[in-house]
């Protein structure tokens, strides 16, 4: 019979703490699910950025997310490997054909990466695919044109060249070319004339 109340009394303990902890439990899981999914949804916007723009790696955009990669992906040995051979890259030269074509493989290859951790399942080839309007590149290389012409200016590098390609044509600007003609000779001298008279005291 002591045993029977003593189970109840264990029981009840037992029942008692479960409803004190069960609310604190609770709002502890609640953090946990929501911890996660914050930390989910860094990764996806990480991911989706690169993926917008994957076409313009110099827009502020992509390096702000390139940049991000190794806060949120940083206990992930894979793709922080590729992060790593990716960066290592973006920092060696010359950038020349060779180099930008190493560069988009191993970008692609960090996409894919990061894809797979989230659940997506494209392949390289797939990465490989990209629109990017023949327009969009001509204004980026014009701005890169005009951003490198302008600091060369400032820095005293470069000069505006410039070129005459013709006078003004009024009546007036046409005679006076005639009257500066004919004020030299065939051989290029400047033509004199010594009349008489007296000269100024």
């Amino acid at each position: 019979m002591q045993e029977t109340i003593g189970f109840f009394k264990g029981a009840d303990a037992v029942l008692a703490i479960c409803t004190l902890l069960g609310p604190i439990l609770a709002v502890q899981a609640q953090k946990w699910v929501e911890l996660v999914r914050d930390k989910k949804q860094r990764k996806l916007a990480i991911f989706r950025t690169l993926m917008a723009t994957r076409a313009a790696n110099l827009s502020a955009a992509h390096v702000e997310a390139l940049n991000s990669v190794p806060i949120e992906f940083y206990s992930d040995k894979r793709v922080m490997d590729d992060w790593e051979t990716y960066f290592q890259h973006l920092n060696s030269g010359p950038v020349d054909q060779v180099w930008m074509q190493s560069r988009v493989n191993l970008f692609i290859q960090l996409l894919v990466t990061i894809g797979r951790r989230l659940g997506y399942r494209f392949n390289v080839a797939q990465m490989h695919r990209i629109y990017s309007p023949t327009g969009h590149g001509q204004i980026e290389a014009d701005q890169e044109t005009i951003r490198r012409g302008v600091a060369g200016l400032f820095k005293g590098e470069t000069t505006i060249p410039m070129n005459i390609v013709g006078f003004p044509t009024s009546e007036a600007s046409i005679k006076l070319q005639e009257r500066a003609a004919g004020a030299y000779a065939a051989d290029g001298s400047l033509k004199v004339t010594i009349q008489s008279g007296n000269l100024p005291e």
